[in-house]
């Protein structure tokens, strides 16, 4: 009798671990906000369309946030790493329309080559609920807030590529340009009968 009982038991452990381990890989995650902003070259910027081409980190910063511009700068060569895997790093300025022109200077500067958009209504830093800088979020490729990384430290970059890791694919992306897309569509559009 002790057997059995033991035996039931163990069976009920292992079932619960199962059960337990399966929740955690069914996580359900946020919805991120899709939102449109203007980049610093004047061009308009949607979200929703980034993510087809992979994760997106947004990094909300301004010209007077020294923390923010050392996690930008210490995240270069992450980006340069993932960026194959289809990585994007959205630099999402909250400055005054007022410092539109020193930013655009400042990061000319600095040579980041990353998305810099323009928030400076800060819509999107509201929307995405964000009081500290720096915030940074991660969103997969499904539109789902994944990762928020809030402050930065020397060394905070090798976590936040380890998350973002996470999310890539393993290979590189080959990435379309935007007239390949396009051409694709009419192809498709073509073979469609006509109503």
């Amino acid at each position: 009798m002790k057997k059995i009982l033991t035996f039931g038991m163990a069976t009920f452990f292992i079932f619960a671990l199962v059960a337990a381990e399966e929740k955690k890989s069914e996580k359900k995650y946020e919805p991120a906000p899709d939102f449109t902003l203007k980049d610093i070259n004047g061009v308009e910027v949607r979200l929703s369309e980034l993510l087809k081409n992979g994760p997106v980190y947004i990094e909300c910063w301004d010209l007077a946030c020294v923390n923010c511009i050392a996690e930008l700068d210490a995240l270069l060569p992450v980006y340069d790493s993932l960026k194959s895997r289809g990585l994007q790093i959205v630099a999402l300025s909250v400055d005054k329309p007022s410092d539109e022109a020193r930013v655009k200077a400042f990061v000319r500067a600095k040579k980041w080559p990353y998305i810099v958009l323009l928030d400076q209504q800060q819509k999107v830093k509201k929307a995405y609920n964000i009081i500290i800088k720096p915030t940074a979020v991660l969103i997969n490729m499904q539109g789902e807030i994944v990762y928020t990384h809030i402050g930065y430290k020397k060394g905070d970059e090798k976590k936040i590529a380890e998350e973002i890791g996470k999310w890539l694919p393993e290979e590189p992306v080959e990435e379309k340009a935007p007239t390949e897309e396009k051409e694709e569509e009419r192809k498709e559009e073509k073979k469609q009968p006509q109503k």
